[in-house]
Formats: C-alpha cells, structure tokens, sequence
C-alpha cells in the first residue's frame, strides 16, 4: 500500500544531488561503503518518493497516501531530532521498518508496506540505518492523519497483524538460480510489487490468492504481472528490462500514472543485474498462495483456525498482544511460554476458565469461564498452542475443557461463595444433565470406608450410571467425597482445599481418557500446573527401571533444584511423612515466587536421585517415590492461598448444573 493510493512528489535531480552531496561530507570515510550500499538499497525500496511531499524538503513526510479507509500522512524520517528519527536507535528503525511498530510502541498502517520489508536481511538493514541516519535533518510535522472510525484507532491493527502479518526473513529457494532469488527479493521485499499490483480485502490485507493480478492505484490499474499474464500479453524478458530501464518498450507501451515514478525514481536506477534478476523472477513467479501466512503456518484446519483466531483477537489481544508478544513485565508473552507448550494443556485450560490473580509485576487475569464454551475454549487453546512458533500438539478437546470446568464448582477459599463449606447438590429435574444420585450415594459410601482409587471410582460411576459426560463424571466423583471431607474435624479452608485437591485430581484422570493423541508425561509421578494450584500424575507404566528427569534446569528450575538438594541433604529412603510435608512447606515457603508444581518437583527430583541408589526391586523403588511425591504434592494442596499485593477481583462461580 505505500504506492497505492497515493500521489508523489517527484524530486528533481539536482536536488537528490544536492542531498547525497550533504551526505556524504557528513559520513566517515570508512562508513563510506556501507552508506553507498543503503544509498542503493533505499532506491530499489523507492523510500524518497513516499516520504516527501515538498521536493525542497526531501524525506521530510507530509505526503498524503489516499487510501479507501482516509488520508494517510507519510512521517518524517530525516535525521532531525525534533519531528524525524533522529532520536531513534538502529533497534527502533529495524522494529518500525520491518515489523510496523514505531519507536513509541504504536502500530504502524500497512500504507507503510512492512508486511514486504520484514523480509529485508539484517545486512541490508544495516546498509539502510547506515545511509538513512546521515540524511540531513528537515524540520517538519506532517498533517495528521483523517482515517474514519474505526480506523483511526491504531490497536485496530491488532486484528490485522494477527490475520495477515508475519515477521520473517524471505529464504532462498532451494533449486533456484542466484539470480531468480535475487529477482525474488527485489520484487516481494525491497521492491515490494505486489503492494500495488495485488488487490486488497475488505480489512487493506493483499489477497494472497491473487497475488499480483493487478489492482486499482489511485485512479490508474496497476495490471495483472503474474508470469503467465506476462508472457499472454506478449511480454519478453528483453522488453521488460527495457521497460523497467527507460519507460518505454517499443511495440508495447510508455509508462504513466505511478508506475512512471516508480520507474524514474527506482527501476532505472537499478544495476542492470538486478534489472535482469527482477525479470527472471516475474516470468517464473511461483502460482500465488491460497492462505495468509499465518493460517499456512497452522497446523488445524480452515474453519477451527478462522473460529479460533477471530476468538483470540476478540478476547486476548488487547492484553497479550498480536503474535502472542505480551506487554513486557505487564502481561506475560503467550509465544514460547513453557505454561502454554507444555505436554498436558491442563495449565492453559484453568488459566482460561479461572482466571489468575496478581503476581509479581503481572497483573490479574480474568476468567472467561461465563463468556466462552468448552468448544470455544478448545479452540482458542489449541490455536495459543499451535501459533507464532509454538509447536504444541493440538490436543485440547471440548470434553477436556468441561472436566476442568467442573473443578470450579468447589470455590477458592477466601471467596463469599467459600465464607462456609457446603457441599454441591446432586439429582434435579428428571431430563436433567447432571450427577445420578444413586451413584453418587454408592461412590460416597465407597470413600466413608477408605476407598480413594480415583480410576476405580471414575470406572465404577460410569457403570453404575450409564453413558455420562466427562464433566459429569467430575461433578459425580466430587458431589460423593464432599460429606466425606464434611465430617472431618479439619477448618473449612482445609476442607475446602481437600476437596479441591480430590477434584483436580478426578479431572486429571478423567482428561487422560479424552485425550485424542499422545501426551508426553515424566517417567516418574510428577506434579503438573493447573491453573494456580498443581495436580500429581502417576507415570503412565512401570517402567525396567526408575528413570529421574535430567538435572538440567528444564524439567525443574536450576535454583529450585538445588535449593530442595540442599533442603533434603543427604536423605535415606524411606522419609516419614510429617518430614516431607515439612521440607514441602520450608522449600515452598523459601520460594515465593516459585510455582507450587515446579516447588513439588524439585522435592521429588532430589528425592529421586536418592531412591534409585537404593538397593531394591524397581516395584519398591517406585512405591518409595510415589508415596514421597503423593505427599509433597498434597502438603502443597492443602496450604492456605498465597498472600498477593493486589488481590485480583473475585471470578463468580461457575453456577452447579441442575439436577
């Protein structure tokens, strides 16, 4: 869109001598090179034309780019410190120029055509910051601009660059002459033809199926330039290069409208290697692509990325950014977080139903339990998992997700709804989706006389009960333990926390079986994040022999690692379970800020180390290390919720079905 939609100035001749004259005083000699080469590199890029509205003021913006959203005003990019960039960093320019975002944080318009200059090579962005910085400073504030609403809103490019915009450098094609791929980096990144040539949708984005078919540029048609339009309208490669050197093709025709200034200003100007190199990619372009980037790079389908990807615009962005980036230490970056890519997408699943409250520079998050499905939540925690380079598998299924969301009818300790322990209802109206309550009773009495086999129990309900819901089953299994926990002695916080330990660990298993694929897990037990608070697994068999994670820093956290080695010294299994408790509450208590999973495995990593040197059968090896890890992860359970300095507002409870 630079060149669309727009009218330029054209410099004279004698004035871009004048300014490459200034320049060049202005630089050290041995700059020199490197300042020469950005010098070309801004030509081939046609960067003076756009940003100068005066031909006395070159590169000083003002002028008007007409795009059908409004008027939109090239900036300033001389060297002057007041109104162009002569303030900014080599780091800025690169952001701006090759991502879109200026040196105050704000997104820029693709009117600025960085969806084709992110795919310049650093080595050329230093050549450019290299010429750019030595032009001349010109005092200048352009108009500002007059977008409609809601295009004036500059967080509206959230949408866009989600949809539409990658940052990546263009690679060579493999089995591709030198010069082809040259061709091809001069026409798609520095060149960026298919701005002008290609039609735009409804949002300013090119159709990428339509890649180079022309398209209407300020009142003149840019025509079709794919390779079998060219060779169709009687194109040569000999003619092109002509055409492209002087403006005129004999037979054919004369250039006018704004491809007459892309000639004068960059095209002619070009080597004639490159000239020839552009030619060679037009007439063996590759057939256009029929997806944006962004959905090409997906692994789920067309109609679960288009749900998914307008649900995270929709409901993330705002806070976590296009890309999935974050906002530094204000909210957390989604792209690359371990949370978010980790095997079991149990963390991902809670955060999104439950919320998450304050924690050290982070603010809270919201649940989005009431506003979003299980199938919506599926959707949009699969597209987290599978984008920007996250390479999680897509396991995340509608079933899963309402097996977490059954865990939110015990309520957090601390909350109205928890002021006292109940126990949630079962049965209802007959037709009702809810717990049967003759089963219920009978797990219920099954757990007064010490039964606490979760799988057993998961197993026993769905016989007793029939065909069931995955959630239901979750509410069933809690409904039955909730007079168990209600008779003990214990503080309703504690029961509260008994029970919600119970629950977690009832979805767990009841998600294990949901699970379409895979999922990797430790080959020993091994505590798992679930939203705030942490779940045990059990390794999925008894393998030859006990195999402890790497002390590496990436199953646990190099400093908690140690600290928990320190913690247990040099331990002799078995350990008594009022000591693990104990070394549990010191380390977790040592370690504000450490995750109460990652706090639970550095124990059970330690404790490992120590167990495999005992002299026994691999059966016992394991019960030791089991019942270690059982503890410490239920010690971990039932503490009080940790004290944060701005407590995050209550989400209201997911509402228990009717029964």
């Amino acid at each position: 869109m630079a060149k669309a939609f727009q009218s330029r100035a054209t410099l004279s001749a004698a004035a871009v001598a004048a300014l490459l004259s200034t320049a060049a005083l202005a630089q050290p000699a041995d700059d020199s090179a490197l300042v020469a080469r950005g010098q070309y590199l801004a030509t081939a890029a046609d960067c003076m034309p756009c940003h100068t509205s005066d031909k006395a003021k070159p590169f000083a913006g003002g002028l008007a780019l007409n795009t059908p959203f409004g008027a939109i005003y090239s900036p300033n990019i001389t060297s002057d410190r007041s109104t162009g960039i002569g303030q900014w960093t080599y780091d800025q320019f690169v952001n701006a120029v090759r991502n879109g975002i200026r040196k105050d944080g704000a997104y820029l318009y693709p009117a600025m055509p960085f969806d084709a200059y992110t795919g310049i090579s650093d080595d050329d962005m230093k050549a450019l910051w290299a010429y750019v910085r030595r032009v001349p400073p010109v005092p200048n504030t352009p108009p500002a601009n007059q977008l409609e609403f809601p295009f004036n809103i500059r967080l509206g490019m959230l949408a866009w660059r989600e949809l539409f915009f990658t940052d990546a450098r263009l690679a060579p094609t493999a089995g591709k002459s030198e010069a082809w791929n040259r061709g091809a980096y001069l026409a798609t990144a520095l060149g960026h033809c298919g701005d002008c040539h290609t039609p735009r949708n409804i949002m300013g984005a090119t159709k990428p199926k339509a890649h180079f078919l022309g398209a209407d540029v300020d009142g003149y048609w840019a025509p079709d330039i794919a390779s079998a339009a060219l060779t169709k309208s009687g194109w040569t490669p000999q003619t092109l290069a002509a055409f492209f050197a002087t403006g005129s093709a004999p037979g054919k025709t004369s250039v006018f409208g704004p491809m007459g200034e892309v000639v004068h200003d960059s095209l002619s100007k070009l080597t004639d290697a490159d000239r020839t190199a552009l030619v060679t990619y037009l007439f063996d372009a590759p057939p256009p692509k029929d997806k944006p980037a962004p959905q090409a790079a997906s692994p789920l389908p067309a109609d679960v990325y288009a749900r998914a990807s307008a649900l995270y615009i929709d409901n993330c962005a705002v806070c976590h950014m296009d890309k999935g980036a974050g906002r530094g230490d204000t909210v957390p970056a989604l792209a690359g977080n371990p949370a978010v890519v980790a095997a079991e997408p149990y963390n991902i699943i809670m955060a999104v139903l439950g919320g998450l409250p304050t924690g050290g520079t982070y603010g809270a998050m919201p649940s989005f339990a009431g506003r979003l499905g299980d199938q919506q939540i599926a959707d949009l925690a699969n597209y987290v998992r599978t984008s920007w380079g996250n390479t999680a598998a897509p396991n995340v299924t509608a079933s899963m997700v309402a097996v977490w969301r059954a865990t939110a009818h015990v309520p957090d300790y601390g909350t109205q709804a928890a002021s006292s322990f109940t126990c949630p209802d079962v049965g209802g109206a007959p037709g009702t989706d809810g717990p049967d309550p003759q089963a219920v009773a009978a797990l219920s009495a099954m757990m007064a006389g010490g039964q606490r086999s979760i799988p057993m129990m998961v197993d026993a309900y769905k016989a007793a009960s029939g065909s069931s819901s995955s959630g239901t089953v979750v509410d069933a299994l809690t409904a039955a333990y909730c007079p168990v926990v209600a008779k003990s002695d214990a503080p309703d916080w504690q029961k509260t926390q008994e029970l919600r330990r119970f629950t977690l660990q009832a979805a767990l298993e009841v998600s294990r079986r949901t699970v379409s694929g895979p999922v990797d897990s430790q080959p020993i037990a091994w505590a798992l994040p679930a939203g705030p608070g942490l779940v045990l697994q059990q390794p999925a068999s008894l393998a030859d022999k006990i195999a402890c994670p790497a002390d590496d820093g990436k199953a646990v956290p190099a400093d908690l690692s140690a600290a928990a080695t320190k913690l247990l010294g040099p331990v002799k299994p078995p350990l008594a379970g009022d000591a693990i408790a104990t070394a549990a509450t010191t380390l977790y208590q040592q370690n504000p800020k450490a995750r109460p999973s990652d706090v639970a495995n550095a124990l059970i990593l330690a404790y490992c180390r120590a167990v495999v040197q005992v002299q026994t059968s691999v059966a016992e090896q394991n019960a030791l290390l089991n019942q270690f890890a059982g503890q410490a992860v239920q010690t971990l359970q039932l503490l009080p919720p940790r004290k944060v300095a701005v407590e995050a507002p209550a989400a209201t409870p997911a509402p228990a079905a009717k029964k």
